[in-house]
């Protein structure tokens, strides 16, 4: 077994480079307790070597910021184990790329605020309705840890190969609507919204729910508004 690690980073600083390029990095193998290394140890070795562009903070898998590609799938380097041999590092696809592995995901963050994330009511809310427990525990705050990591906008095939961009609000945006749609104290018309943030653009791929580190079950959650909304009428007569 090979007692090093070779990162092949895709490097790309769009303020000097013309395009991007893979440039590789021999990193030691650093034994431990858990007997592997996880990306993002890697990447620090590597920022040793030569600076890097990359993001992070909890270390822990929680914040969501050290979302990348490695070694063709989209999911957070602080979870990654990483085993002696040659892993691929790669910023995620459909956002620019600022720096090297740093994305600027602003477009995604903007459709999550644009679906309005708080509860919205029409009447004061004297006292709250009961949310049944199994609706809760593996439904609803599983939604509530999302990681805003933007891997599941990364494999969207409606928004990475279908260009949906300017119709389909993305998973995530579209999971704090279900996330309202099903809570008891929401008095808004969520199904409704998801049906005009491009809730049938979603083509059921299933790749979302692969990649989502929090393990919410994306893709079932907007097949069940799809449902709902066509049940209601509300299909557009061109979805």
């Amino acid at each position: 077994m090979a007692d090093s690690v070779t990162a092949k980073v895709l490097r790309f600083d769009p303020s000097v480079d013309a395009a991007p390029a893979y440039k590789s990095y021999d990193v030691p193998w650093q034994e431990d307790e858990s007997g592997f290394m996880t990306g993002l140890q890697v990447l620090h070795v590597v920022n040793e070597q030569e600076n890097l562009g990359y993001d992070f903070c909890c270390r822990s898998g929680l914040c969501g910021r050290c979302s990348m590609v490695i070694d063709a799938e989209s999911r957070l380097a602080c979870w990654t184990r990483i085993e002696p041999g040659e892993h691929t590092f790669e910023p995620l696809p459909g956002f620019p790329v600022v720096r090297d592995l740093v994305v600027d995901r602003s477009r995604a963050y903007n459709k999550i605020l644009k679906v309005t994330p708080q509860t919205q009511t029409v009447d004061p809310i004297v006292k709250l309705k009961n949310i049944d427990k199994d609706l809760w525990w593996n439904t609803l705050e599983r939604i509530n840890m999302c990681r805003e990591c933007m891997c599941c906008y990364s494999v969207c095939t409606a928004l990475q190969t279908n260009d949906k961009w300017s119709s389909f609000a993305g998973p995530a945006a579209m999971m704090v609507i279900a996330q309202h749609y099903l809570d008891t104290k929401d008095q808004s018309d969520r199904l409704a919204q998801s049906v005009f943030e491009g809730v049938f653009d979603c083509v059921q791929c299933g790749n979302c729910t692969k990649v989502c580190p929090s393990g919410i079950t994306i893709t079932e959650l907007i097949g069940d508004m799809q449902k709902a909304a066509e049940t209601r009428g509300l299909k557009p007569a061109t979805a």
